[in-house]
């Protein structure tokens, strides 16, 4: 059970205009919810109790008045803001003083697990994988003799000599992560990778993955939120 969390519910939705104009990508209806209830149901299934909620973007004053306090979820929440959008690994870091001294999860504020997310009694730090069928889309995990020996963020080309998963949008981090964090240097795009993290964590055997069943997404585009939407539909169908 990991009782500290945070959710990642930034950026400004600009895959998603001009519905991004009016309202916060995360409020968006999906089934008979929004896309923020997602990442909360599945923080809730793995038992997290002191839930960190890190704002940003456009009408992130939109989530505030949602979540509130989170008492709907069994949570005691707290809110970070995100001035600029520098990096996942950034919005991390802001949250250090929230998480407590012990491992804590995180979750991306716009990706959707069928089944929830069951940790590995390890130390170190864990990554979620998915077999996913469009690889390059995403961050990927390259696998051999049971360690991953590559992680590269959407790559060219795929190598098929490893067994290739997509990181998904979940990840366990223990107190390390703020260590790894002050040497952290933004990408050619000016952001802190997360993936530069997770290979520190590599580099000293210290990250595991665990591989999520069922059916994974963000829902970051309309495409995604499409395929999200449709596939809750017809599981809830009743004929």
């Amino acid at each position: 059970m990991v009782k500290n969390g945070i959710i990642l519910s930034g950026g400004n939705g600009s895959r998603l205009a001009p519905i991004n104009e009016s309202l916060n990508k995360h409020m968006i209806p999906i089934g008979n919810k929004f896309i923020i209830d997602y990442p909360l149901m599945t923080m809730q299934n793995m038992g997290v109790e002191n839930l960190t909620v890190v704002l940003g973007g456009n009408h992130f004053e939109q989530v505030v008045k949602y979540i509130k306090g989170g008492k709907f979820w069994n949570f005691n929440v707290n809110y970070v803001y995100q001035e600029t959008p520098a990096g996942i690994a950034q919005a991390i870091d802001l949250c250090k003083k929230y998480v407590g001294d012990d491992k804590f999860a995180v979750c991306l504020g716009d990706n959707w697990f069928e089944k929830p997310i069951v940790w590995k009694d390890l130390p170190g730090a864990q990554v979620v994988l998915h077999k996913h069928p469009h690889l390059q889309q995403f961050g990927v995990a390259s696998i051999k003799d049971g360690k991953i020996m590559k992680i590269e963020e959407k790559p060219d080309a795929i190598y098929y000599s490893y067994d290739n998963y997509a990181i998904a949008g979940c990840y366990l981090f223990d107190q390390m992560f703020f260590e790894y964090f002050k040497d952290a240097k933004p990408s050619r795009r000016g952001e802190y990778e997360i993936t530069e993290i997770i290979e520190r964590y590599s580099k000293t055997d210290s990250l595991h993955w665990t591989v999520v069943d069922g059916v994974w997404s963000d829902m970051g585009t309309f495409d995604s939120i499409g395929f999200v939407s449709d596939f809750i539909y017809n599981k809830n169908k009743v004929f």
